[in-house]
């Protein structure tokens, strides 16, 4: 019998983004819609220190869930007091073949591995950040490019600035644009029973962004005050959590904004809501606005796509690198020229599921989930 290779997942323990789980999750659910002569060529387990965090979707589909101390950071620094030889003969009793994505292990370790760097921000938009988190964030850049055998970047945007900001260490990286899973259950849910059920109007557009400074949700705020100015009154759903831990005031500001605008009416808060609800909400909706001034890659973009929703979004690389099908851009910070293309294009968006559109775009999202599964098994095979 040919030995399977085992694939490890290691589970973003940071309640802070959320994205960050949904991003393994998708990595799993690729690898699971692989025809099934290579699935079953692959082992499928978890890494998590809180197995009740997991949805059970995910955990169907993966053949085991780890949440020893092998995993925790101590042993690991055990671990390193060993010769190289006595850990790798010895220690990987899991038999694991890949492990994604590591945090700070050293290159040589009981078994291979794969970094993640999503982006880099913190060099770009350092005001937003504590002088200790942007260390924090530099050290782990640094630990993964001297460290890491492979670094997955979800971006060429990403994957060049790492060529720019460590150019000694070119060499290891690999680009693994990563897609949203578009679940059958999605579309078998009520989109408008969701819409009812938080007591929203038949005709919103939505936000799906934390509420954190880079998101810049002030522009979409003044992109509202100026339609109302026009006689366009919409109205917008925002979701996502409200507290920025690096920039408390931050949500306070917006909400003071929208009332010195008068266009507070129109801004519906929804906060942190459940993925499924959130899914439910942008079938619902007229329209996505994702008006992010920084991504790695943008979740809700591909959401966006996974669904054939119309978006419009801010010109920021990221975005036009992932150019998905019926969106329109708007220059960053620019809420003159997001109220613009509203206006232009308003009586053009049905609020609601587009069904013909859902269809094809499931249909596409299939075949971009499996592509995306063989590029990490490619990834986890280029390891020497």
């Amino acid at each position: 019998m040919v030995k399977r290779l085992h694939i490890c997942f290691n589970v973003i323990s940071d309640p802070n983004w959320h994205a960050g789980n949904i991003y393994i999750f998708n990595c799993l659910q690729a690898i699971s819609l692989l025809p099934q002569a290579e699935r079953d060529k692959i082992k499928l387990s978890l890494a998590t220190r809180k197995v009740s965090d997991i949805p059970q979707h995910i955990i169907d589909n993966v053949d085991q869930v780890y949440t020893e101390t092998f995993f925790h950071l101590i042993f690991y620094k055990l671990l390193k007091l060993l010769p190289s030889w006595l850990r790798l003969s010895l220690f990987n009793y899991r038999k694991i073949d890949f492990y994604y994505p590591g945090g700070n292990l050293p290159k040589k370790w009981i078994f291979k591995w794969g970094g993640w760097i999503p982006d880099f921000q913190y060099r770009y938009l350092p005001q937003l950040f504590s002088e200790k988190e942007y260390n924090l964030r530099e050290s782990r850049s640094v630990h993964a490019a001297s460290q890491a055998p492979i670094i997955a970047f979800s971006s060429k945007c990403a994957q060049d600035d790492y060529k720019k900001f460590f150019p000694e260490y070119v060499g290891n990286e690999f680009l693994l644009r990563f897609v949203s899973n578009a679940s059958a259950d999605w579309l078998k849910h009520n989109a408008i029973l969701t819409v009812k059920k938080f007591n929203l109007p038949s005709q919103y557009f939505v936000v799906c962004n934390q509420f954190w400074k880079h998101k810049d949700h002030g522009t979409v705020i003044e992109a509202i005050a100026l339609l109302k100015l026009k006689g366009i009154n919409i109205t917008v759903v925002c979701t996502g959590a409200t507290d920025d831990f690096r920039n408390p005031d931050y949500y306070p500001s917006l909400i003071a904004k929208a009332k010195n605008l008068n266009v507070e009416e129109q801004l519906i808060i929804l906060g942190f809501i459940s993925r499924q609800d959130q899914i439910q909400l942008i079938r619902g909706s007229l329209a996505i606005i994702q008006p992010s001034l920084f991504e790695g890659w943008s979740t809700v973009v591909e959401d966006g796509r996974a669904l054939g929703k119309t978006i419009f979004l801010s010109d920021f690389p990221v975005h036009l690198e992932q150019n998905p099908p019926y969106s329109f851009f708007f220059e960053q910070k620019n809420p003159q020229q997001l109220a613009s293309l509203i206006t232009a294009n308003m009586n053009d968006l049905v609020a609601g599921p587009d069904f013909d559109r859902e269809k094809l775009a499931f249909q596409q999202n299939q075949q971009l989930m499996i592509e995306f599964g063989k590029k990490i098994i490619e990834m986890a095979q280029s390891i020497q």
